[in-house]
């Protein structure tokens, strides 16, 4: 236990920080959604960088379409300092009216890819589509997506830096896996999955664009809850309301037994403890600064080698370092 808490770092997740234990290292890298734009991000050196650009834009470009749709790739946006690319390209099996906007960009060692999909009816060989678009009751504007999705990954990417995941950024903005975006005029919705784990078990953190209302918390399910608790035979080691470091907070701490699958021999194995301890921060008070968090402890399919009582103190550790990252609102 006093080995796994020996050396610490702190973990910008969102608009959030944690102290972690310093093995923990986020397993997640492409499950990051800031508005329209999916982000993946990667610690890779420059050499490499360049050969994916170029493997990339190779495989586009030989990518076979049928006449109607040629070619995939519409168009090769370089972006200024070598910063990196946009490719403009079509969709798996749909029409080149749909499409999607893909940047590759390299900045403070990481690799970020960004995408986004596109509609644009601007070619006339999508004139009945657009007519029956507008018929519908779209307008121009929404006709031919490229030019604003355009300009508004250009602008994400003016705004993002890489990082490395225990940097903790001062300026006001949200942080992603190796990376961080400045904050703008807008509030586009943040999505973000972190996930950590070793052999005894796994510790996931969630920001999502979560909207509850004041009366719908994760205390205020108790009935529900417990319910499924008697159906698994499971019971509660704590439940209640905390607030660390001034974030409200609402969590329940809960056990039982699992089987687990020994792989060595082949066989399942019954009797092992199961863990599942659930935080939940600004329920039904949450805002773009102070986002929704949801934070999860679990070990499916592990034998811990961690008592009840360390399992609980792993768990307090972490949530009593919970706070709002510097400047974040």
């Amino acid at each position: 236990m006093e080995t796994l808490f020996e050396k610490v770092k702190p973990q910008c997740i969102g608009r959030y920080v944690m102290d972690v234990p310093e093995s923990f290292n986020n397993q997640l890298r492409d499950k990051i959604f800031i508005g329209d734009f999916k982000i993946e991000s990667k610690f890779i050196y420059p050499p490499a960088f360049r050969q994916r650009i170029e493997l990339r834009e190779k495989e586009l470009i030989e990518w076979e379409q049928n006449e109607e749709n040629s070619p995939a790739l519409k168009e090769v946006i370089r972006l200024s300092d070598n910063k990196g690319v946009i490719f403009d390209r079509n969709q798996s099996g749909s029409s080149d009216a749909y499409r999607t906007l893909e940047a590759h960009v390299y900045i403070n060692h990481i690799a970020f890819v960004i995408t986004s999909d596109i509609r644009d009816f601007s070619n006339k060989k999508h004139e009945k589509r657009k007519t029956a678009f507008l018929a519908r009751g779209g307008t121009e504007y929404q006709s031919n997506q490229k030019p604003a999705k355009l300009a508004a990954m250009q602008s994400l990417i003016s705004r993002l830096s890489g990082r490395l995941d225990h940097e903790i950024p001062t300026e006001k903005g949200v942080c992603i896996p190796n990376g961080f975006i400045l904050d703008d005029e807008n509030k586009p919705t943040e999505r973000l999955y972190f996930l950590y784990e070793n052999n005894d078990f796994n510790f996931s953190v969630n920001i999502e664009d979560h909207v509850t209302a004041v009366d719908d918390t994760l205390l205020s399910r108790s009935s529900e809850i417990k319910k499924s608790m008697v159906l698994n035979n499971m019971h509660t080691f704590k439940k209640g309301e905390i607030k660390p470091n001034g974030v409200p907070v609402q969590e329940w701490l809960m056990a039982g037994q699992q089987d687990v699958y020994n792989e060595k021999e082949n066989k399942v194995e019954s009797g092992f403890p199961y863990y599942y301890f659930l935080l939940k921060a600004n329920q039904g008070t949450s805002s773009f600064e102070k986002p929704f968090l949801s934070m999860t402890l679990f070990n499916d399919n592990k034998k811990t080698t961690y008592s009840d009582a360390q399992m609980v103190e792993i768990w307090d550790r972490i949530v009593g370092s919970l706070r709002y990252k510097p400047n974040a609102f």
